[in-house]
């Protein structure tokens, strides 16, 4: 049971860097990215060696990146090797926080890491509710991207068309005058551009001027909700927990017809930036009764600390 702690651990680590920023995060990923192994290296390594790497990854917060050396693939290598319910409890933990960054992904260009997640998850788990959507808006996505690129190459490839010049007439110069003496210099005539006056603005009434200007308002009627079947508590951020902060962040979310969630976003948060990341991974584990309509609605997730005994 040792690893269901493990993976309790680099979790919470994972919502403390998402918490306090992802500038450092980064830094540890790029750094750790030239510890990855090839594939055959991997298949090779002994059980301890490897299971100090999956140790050591959720340690430092890698649980899907880089590829080829975070916790998820020395995970998946470790349960191939042994069966270990602490294994299957960490790939079960870390899951969510996988569907999430693969969402992310989806909507970046190009669609390689979106691609690479979703094979992620599907050896994660080959029957996640998750997959069939996933493989979907990748399918989706990489058609866009492909129509996309075709446009620009053929755009590229389209002659220049010739510009007509405009050849605007000369006017013939100006013969210079000759005065007689004593008669008065002639001044060249100068060509001028009248500017049109500026156009005065109608007066305003009074009664236009203090009227408010209209706002469009959408009311949603009040829709039964699917019954909640499985719950999920959320995991409490470490740094939070230290400097023992409470909180709740407002999660709008939709319900599918088969009672899964998608779409889940924070829409807001108190304070902000603590407790969005576990809220969200929560959201993602949530099932509700299966229905034959699509429901949105939104769910306040609420933390909260035990009493201080030295209080």
């Amino acid at each position: 049971m040792r690893f269901a702690g493990l993976a309790g651990a680099g979790l919470l680590m994972l919502a403390l860097a998402g918490c306090e920023g992802a500038s450092a995060p980064a830094t540890q990923e790029a750094s750790a990215g030239s510890d990855a192994l090839p594939a055959p290296v991997l298949e090779q390594m002994g059980t301890q060696p490897l299971r100090a790497r999956a140790e050591a990854a959720l340690r430092d917060q890698r649980l899907h990146t880089p590829p080829g050396d975070n916790a998820v693939e020395y995970y998946l290598a470790l349960r191939e090797r042994e069966s270990d319910p602490g294994v299957a409890a960490a790939l079960g933990e870390m899951q969510p926080y996988v569907l999430i960054a693969t969402e992310q992904a989806l909507a970046q260009q190009p669609l390689d890491e979106a691609r690479r997640l979703v094979g992620l998850l599907a050896r994660m788990d080959a029957h996640a509710p998750a997959l069939p959507r996933l493989r979907e808006s990748l399918r989706v996505a990489q058609e866009r991207a492909d129509r996309e690129e075709g446009a620009r190459i053929a755009d590229a490839a389209k002659p220049a068309l010739a510009t007509p010049v405009q050849v605007t007439p000369t006017a013939p110069p100006i013969p210079a005058r000759t005065n007689s003496p004593g008669a008065p210099v002639t001044p060249a005539p100068v060509a001028t551009i009248a500017t049109p006056p500026p156009a005065t603005p109608e007066p305003v009434t009074p009664k236009e001027a203090a009227a408010p200007a209209p706002v469009a308002r959408t009311e949603t009627a009040p829709t039964a909700l699917p019954r909640l079947l499985q719950d999920a508590a959320p995991r409490y951020p470490l740094a939070a927990r230290n400097r023992r902060i409470e909180g709740s962040v407002q999660v709008a979310f939709t319900i599918q017809p088969d009672g899964r969630v998608t779409d889940a976003r924070a829409v807001s948060a108190q304070p902000e930036g603590l407790f969005e990341q576990a809220a969200l991974a929560a959201a993602a584990r949530w099932q509700f009764e299966a229905t034959s309509r699509r429901v949105t609605t939104t769910r306040t997730v609420t933390f909260r600390l035990p009493p201080d005994p030295n209080t």
